[in-house]
């Protein structure tokens, strides 16, 4: 008899065991096949986060910068390159800057008149744009502080079509720009094309 139970218990012991293998192994099993499914996911979210950042198909302002001012003028120019980085035109239709100027104007030169340019400007699909002297360039317009050289100015650059803003600070640079006049016989040339008081165009 004692025989007998000894053998039993021997049996219900070696069972015991072999049910706690088989849920450790089981654990083992799901807790594996968890980390694996895991990973992926995390990796498509590393690679979204990376392409919203990408240069590549975005919109970006490069080699920008401002003309520097000194006080006793009363407007400078930006210049620099519009890349557009993304699959369809972009249109750029304003821009502000933090040096608390009256006025910001899209302008253009032509027949080495500078007036405004109406409609703004529109660059292609995977193109570029460059704003420079004696072309087309955004003007700072009606400031009295000075715009130092070594200084930055945040710039943003606004376009229609729901396109994010292009928001940047550009250096200030002491370097040589064009010099236009203003509209017809020199004058400051408006919306409605008539002329104003005469002030030559040399960005500062």
């Amino acid at each position: 008899m004692k025989k007998i139970n000894s053998f039993a218990a021997v049996a219900l012991a070696a069972l015991s065991l072999a049910g706690c293998a088989n849920s450790q192994k089981d654990s083992d099993i799901k807790t594996d096949t968890a980390a694996t499914v895991a990973a992926p996911t995390a990796s498509k979210s590393a690679t979204a986060k990376n392409s919203q950042h990408s240069h590549g198909d975005s919109v970006a302002f490069e080699e920008g910068y401002v003309k520097a001012k000194p006080a006793d003028k009363d407007m400078t120019g930006i210049f620099g390159t519009i890349h557009n980085g993304t699959k369809q035109p972009v249109h750029l239709v304003s821009f502000t800057t933090d040096t608390g100027a009256a006025k910001h104007e899209i302008h253009e030169v032509v027949n080495g008149v500078m007036q405004m340019k109406q409609g703004g400007v529109e660059i292609p699909a995977g193109g570029t744009y460059e704003l420079k002297p004696g072309g087309d360039h955004l003007m700072i317009m009606d400031l009295a502080a000075p715009i130092n050289a070594g200084d930055t100015v945040k710039v943003t650059l606004n376009f229609d079509g729901g396109v994010a803003p292009v928001v940047m600070d550009v250096p200030v640079r002491t370097i040589a720009s064009g010099q236009e006049n203003y509209g017809a016989n020199g004058g400051v040339q408006g919306n409605s094309g008539m002329t104003e008081t005469p002030v030559a165009h040399n960005h500062g």
